[in-house]
């Protein structure tokens, strides 16, 4: 027995090159962790820590790093349940069409199918919409929800981009090859959008893709070359070029609602 120990002891670091790959489960779906550098078990703290070149893979998910923590919990005696996998270094998510990179690092809930993203080169691609965030982007698997902070982006080749501290991206699955669509983007604080012909201003705003229609909520401000219409709502049709300053939805008056202002340059006055 004691001659069987060194043996293993010995071999241990050949064994480990190469590309090693565990199998397991969370939230009922097999998953599977490969890396280059070694898989280490972890039994007092129940955790499985590959290195280089991980990737762990889940249904169509695929998650990779330099380095994967993942953290389990046992049943049945002899099977383990991964409920928490952390991914640090150069951390990219794939689902489908959709892909997520410049992380640093991740944290995946398989119980709520949830990830927490950090890094301050984050992109998230859909297609050709493309969702930029310099702190985190978090996302929600099932519910096809995308959040990003910190001087967020969406963007779409000559159609918007759209600036603000928070962006909100709603998805749903395409009817072909299960593409994913933008269906609408939500804005918090310091919202910015840029079109071919003019720029806005907003503390809040909503896009919704299919009617092409973007609505302005809060200190609003329309530019068009030297031109500004100022006001507390608007709709920007992104389809037909026309923008409008309106009173809010449904006639409701607000006791801080400003009037709509315009200023309109004539020549060079």
């Amino acid at each position: 027995m004691f001659f069987f120990k060194i043996l293993i002891f010995i071999l241990l670091p050949f064994l480990l090159n190469g590309q090693q790959k565990i199998n397991t489960t969370g939230n009922n779906s097999p998953i599977e962790i490969y890396a280059e550098e070694g898989i280490e078990w972890h039994q007092k703290t129940k955790k499985y820590v590959a290195n280089g070149n991980t990737r762990a893979i889940k249904g169509d998910l695929e998650l990779t790093s330099d380095v994967i923590e993942a953290f389990y919990e046992e049943k049945n005696g002899s099977e383990s349940d991964i409920k928490l996998i952390k991914a640090r270094g150069n951390v990219t998510i794939e689902n489908n069409e959709t892909l997520l990179t410049g992380g640093q690092n991740a944290i995946y809930n398989l119980d709520k199918d949830y990830f927490l993203i950090k890094g301050e080169k984050l992109n998230l691609k859909s297609n050709d919409d493309e969702l930029k965030a310099r702190e985190k982007i978090e996302y929600w698997n099932k519910e096809n929800i995308a959040v990003a902070t910190g001087d967020a982006v969406a963007y779409q080749k000559k159609k918007y981009l759209l600036k603000a501290n928070k962006l909100v991206w709603y998805l749903e699955p395409g009817k072909i090859d299960k593409d994913y669509e933008i269906i609408k983007i939500m804005g918090f604080e310091k919202v910015i959008i840029e079109t071919e012909n003019e720029v806005a201003f907003s503390d809040k705003a909503l896009y919704n893709k299919k009617s092409e229609i973007c609505k302005l909520f809060g200190n609003v401000k329309l530019k068009r070359g030297e031109n500004f219409l100022t006001g507390e709502y608007a709709e920007m049709n992104l389809k037909t070029g026309v923008s409008k300053l309106l009173p809010f939805p449904k006639g409701k008056l607000f006791k801080n609602e400003k009037r709509v202002k315009a200023l309109i340059r004539k020549n060079s006055d």
